[in-house]
């Protein structure tokens, strides 16, 4: 810890608590049979809702013993959480803590907001961790607790620093909660993007300006799309597809010899040397995540010659994570899919990437979506996967459609950067006011405050003269 005003001093936690003590055991219920049983899961992000926190059977005797006050300090002593504290205020009701957390009551309860707010601390957090160094379940109990070392200004500054740190740090909470909300809009935007390419709005000028397009091949072994199969779309939709643009099945746009099928249907068990295979869950929006392709035996994938990848392929996901879809990169030729996955190679006057848009647009899903079967394990057949309607723009307009799409998707993802930046500026900053308070640094010192060595020693004083039996027989002060 750096060197500290002259009016400050160090004090370990135990110095300054009244009680340290751990919480109830007791089942939980719904039922009113007795106070509130504050657990760890009921605080989440800093506040608790108490009409949802559940019920404890205890006798009265024992709850005094338990019952949470105001300025009461909670600290999860285990679990994903361990080491995070929670300050009791505002309107508390009739609550005792249950046995995962430490309840630390202050001598002087005006020296709580301080001491929550140190917690929140880096310095706070290294005292922590290094309590928990080499052990493989980390924890925190009360002995630890009560050696935490905290810098001790004197108890007006205290007051001073609390209500200073609660007003920038508000501030700083407003605007985490501003950056945290752009994701949202910038995923908005994206879908949004991706509707007005497959409706044909994109291009709608530039449709004016390019009249001249080339045909669109088909696979000869597919049916057309009939009148009724299209209705049922637009119905579902809500909307007519794109008038200025021909109908299709999708398998109308597949290469005839392999069509639309799917993959190994038993990949068995991953082997070190073998075929790469695309899973379901390795299909992410718009695109296909290769870091964690299953390898399966040469001797399973060999009878399934047909669904080798060689790049360029649509693959959509049609069990597990349904609808997802991405374009297969050259890097997986001569990988393989799974049952779960769809494959869809594209004839030569279909761009693969905007299949892939279409298919996960909000136009797309919808028409996926409908098409899912089963409750247990949820899918689409492939029968409808082929017969998907798809408006298809001539190839020239695909080419301009992907082209503005990825220039829109590169503008989105320049922004998350910078989000992401921002949201890493912002933690830092926490932990920066944060730092400046507890070396000092925040507010000004007055000369005439009452030095915090003082402060302690009165603080000894007064619980020498408070007999060990009133603060609770499972304290751990004695410890």
């Amino acid at each position: 810890m750096s060197e500290l005003p002259n009016n400050w001093t160090t004090a370990r936690l135990g110095d300054l608590a009244e009680d340290i003590s751990y919480g109830y055991t007791a089942p939980s219920t719904r039922e009113k049979v007795g106070p509130h049983l504050l657990r760890i899961t009921d605080i989440q992000e800093n506040e608790v809702l108490w009409k949802t926190v559940p019920y404890c059977e205890i006798d009265s005797e024992q709850a005094n013993k338990y019952l949470l006050k105001e300025n009461d300090l909670v600290f999860a002593r285990t679990g994903a959480t361990v080491g995070k504290s929670f300050l009791i205020r505002g309107e508390i009701p009739d609550a005792i803590f249950a046995s995962y957390l430490i309840r630390v009551r202050c001598m002087r309860p005006e020296a709580a907001g301080y001491l929550s707010l140190y917690f929140r601390s880096q310095d706070y957090w290294r005292q922590i961790t290094g309590f928990s160094a080499g052990i493989g379940q980390p924890n925190v109990n009360g002995s630890k607790l009560k050696e935490l070392v905290i810098p001790l200004p004197p108890l007006a500054e205290q007051t001073r620093i609390a209500a200073k740190l609660d007003e920038l740090l508000a501030q700083v909470d407003t605007l985490k909660a501003r950056i945290d909300g752009i994701p949202a809009l910038l995923k908005r935007f994206r879908q949004s993007v991706l509707t007005a390419a497959v409706s044909a709005q994109l291009t709608e000028e530039w449709r004016v300006k390019n009249t001249n397009y080339s045909n669109i091949d088909m696979n000869p072994k597919a049916k057309y799309l009939s009148t009724e199969e299209l209705a049922s779309a637009e119905e579902l939709l809500r909307k007519p597809l794109p008038s200025s643009w021909e109908k299709y099945a999708l398998e109308q746009l597949v290469e005839a010899e392999r069509g639309i099928p799917y993959g190994i249907v038993q990949t068995g068990v991953a082997v070190s040397e073998g075929v790469p295979t695309v899973r379901c869950g390795d299909i992410k929006s718009l695109c296909i995540d290769t870091s964690d392709l299953k390898i399966v035996s040469p001797d399973i994938e060999q009878d399934y010659k047909r669904t080798r990848l060689k790049g360029g392929e649509v693959l959509l996901a049609i069990r597990g994570s349904v609808g997802n879809a991405g374009v297969a990169s050259e890097s997986l030729r001569n990988c393989n899919i799974s049952r779960e996955v769809a494959m869809i190679p594209t004839l030569p006057s279909v761009l693969p990437l905007y299949l892939a848009y279409l298919l996960q647009s909000p136009i797309g899903q919808r028409l996926l979506v409908s098409k899912v079967r089963g409750v247990a394990q949820k899918g689409i057949n492939l029968a409808d996967v082929k017969r998907l309607p798809v408006a298809l723009p001539p190839y020239e307009e695909q080419n301009e459609i992907v082209f503005r799409v990825e220039q829109f998707f590169a503008y989105a993802d320049q922004l998350q950067a910078k989000v992401d930046a921002a949201r890493k500026r912002v933690d830092q900053m926490t932990q920066s006011i944060l730092a400046k308070a507890f070396r000092g640094e925040l507010v000004p010192q007055d000369p005439s405050d009452e030095p915090a060595n003082v402060l302690l020693d009165r603080i000894k004083a007064q619980r020498t003269a408070v007999p060990n039996a009133k603060r609770g027989r499972r304290s751990v002060m004695a410890c």
